[in-house]
């Protein structure tokens, strides 16, 4: 790279090679794990150490997915290859000189089907060298490589349904051992992560003996909720074998089906309503409660006060579902009836109680409107919010932020939507088009930003403690 020079780092049995230039150092595509393929083909993740020289100068492939096209005003990066070879990390700071900054590890969202870490939005090497953090970034498995439960059609050895987890953390397992070498504090480690990113990160509180790879979380819209019940997993797997002609047991045609055919099949087999999606029940990846890789709920897990030691972010954006109409991806709501069964596809609702209390909030709305609001909040904030009360009730600290700032982009049609945070969080609004030329945009990115540096840092976001009276941070 121009401008860039060679940076050799050694750590245990390795010496990775990086590159240098005057906004920091960066060592790129590291493997944390074996290559996923052939008889490890949606298996659980084997460590691997690295040793000898390390070339860490270029990015290595993200997780199998679908790319597809982003509108214009959507946040973008210079985008990335992918490949089942995908469990690599990359690592950015300031200077790899043993000062023991804090340590951001970072997982992308993409609702357990996409994401990558790297090609993004992020201006890495900016983040870091004005936090004086090191960030690390892991690439883990997604969709059906990453979370098909095949536990009950191929037996124990394929258990664990939650391989992306999995890979996480093994991620943090380097992390752990490697970190210091690269100028971080392997004892003051913050998981960050946005939507299944968050949801990855937030399953670890019912996870055994991960507790002391990390110290505190900050979630974006992906709290301790959305835990998918095995026979749900189970029926989708049936399902997704079904249509790509596997039988049960076949390790064979298992590891030799197609990259692209899993894709298709997955499109095919997942709900794509997001009230089905995220309902109980619900056709779609995300973290189940196999027992073999999340050993419990992680609500359970934070009850039990065994993290109670571990302080929680946990934030939401005040209009979630948008993103879902905006892109077309949810269809119009035609009548009342329509309305209120949506609204029932969650367990222990009235739906008839919640949609009057709706139309007394907010009088006039539209059925659409009213079924955006009820999913933002059933989906994201109350999940939240019972997530930092169960940890609360444990002795826990937490803290809680609302983001309402709406881009003036056709009169505000987009709304505070799902995903608006993250760029703020991470004081990256270069590649935010519908952020430009806003100077109160500005602002509040470096007001959240510099939350997340002093939590990073010490724990203490500067806001009020949930715990404390239930105070909510408001950015708008």
């Amino acid at each position: 790279m121009s401008g860039a020079s060679i940076v050799d780092v050694a750590s245990r049995d390795a010496v990775y090679r990086g590159l240098r230039d005057e906004k920091g150092d960066r060592f790129l595509g590291i493997r944390y794990a074996e290559a996923p393929l052939g008889a490890l083909r949606f298996k659980a993740p084997v460590r691997f150490e690295n040793s000898g020289l390390v070339d860490a100068t270029r990015h290595r492939v993200a997780p199998p997915q679908a790319v597809r096209a982003m509108p214009a005003w959507a946040a973008r990066g210079d985008g990335f290859e992918t490949g089942e070879d995908c469990l690599n990390l990359n690592v950015h700071t300031p200077a790899a000189d043993h000062a023991r900054r804090p340590v951001i590890v970072h997982a992308f969202g993409g609702g357990f089907q996409g994401g990558a870490a790297h090609g993004s939005f992020h201006d890495e090497a900016a983040f870091t060298r004005k936090g004086d953090v090191v960030l690390v970034r892991p690439n883990m498995r997604v969709g059906a490589l990453g979370f098909l439960h095949l536990g009950a059609a191929f037996g124990p050895d394929y258990a664990a349904a939650n391989r992306g987890m999995l890979d996480f953390i093994a991620a943090l397992h380097w992390v752990r051992d490697n970190i210091a070498a690269f100028g971080g504090d392997p004892d003051n480690v913050t998981l960050a992560g946005m939507s299944s990113g968050a949801f990855t990160i937030a399953a670890l509180f019912g996870v055994d003996g991960v507790a002391d790879l990390y110290r505190r979380v900050w979630l974006m819209s992906g709290p301790a909720s959305r835990i998918i019940a095995p026979e749900t997993a189970t029926s989708l797997t049936a399902d997704f074998l079904e249509r790509t002609g596997v039988a049960a047991g076949d390790e064979a045609a298992l590891q030799a089906l197609p990259v692209a055919t899993i894709l298709a099949t997955q499109e095919q087999v997942l709900a794509t309503h997001l009230g089905e999606r995220n309902a109980p029940g619900g056709r779609t990846f995300g973290i189940v409660l196999d027992g073999e890789s999340l050993q419990r709920h992680p609500l359970d897990g934070l009850a039990s006060g065994r993290f109670r030691d571990h302080r929680i972010v946990t934030g939401w954006a005040r209009d979630e579902a948008r993103m879902w109409y905006a892109f077309g991806m949810m269809p119009e709501v035609e009548s009342r009836a329509a309305l209120l069964a949506s609204i029932a596809r969650f367990d222990g609702t009235d739906a008839g109680a919640s949609l009057a209390a709706l139309e007394a909030e907010r009088s006039g709305l539209s059925f659409t409107q009213y079924e955006e609001i009820f999913l933002s909040r059933a989906i994201y904030r109350e999940p939240a919010l019972r997530t930092l009360k169960t940890h609360a009730s444990a002795g826990g600290t937490g803290f809680a932020y609302e983001f309402a700032w709406v881009p003036a982009f056709e009169g505000g049609r987009l709304g505070a939507a799902h995903g608006s945070d993250e760029p703020f969080v991470f004081g990256d609004l270069g590649r935010v088009p519908l952020a430009r030329g806003d100077g109160a945009a500005e602002a509040l990115a470096a007001g959240m930003s510099g939350a997340l540096f002093a939590y990073a840092r010490s724990g203490d976001s500067g806001w009020q403690p949930y715990s404390a009276g239930g105070a909510v941070e408001r950015f708008d």
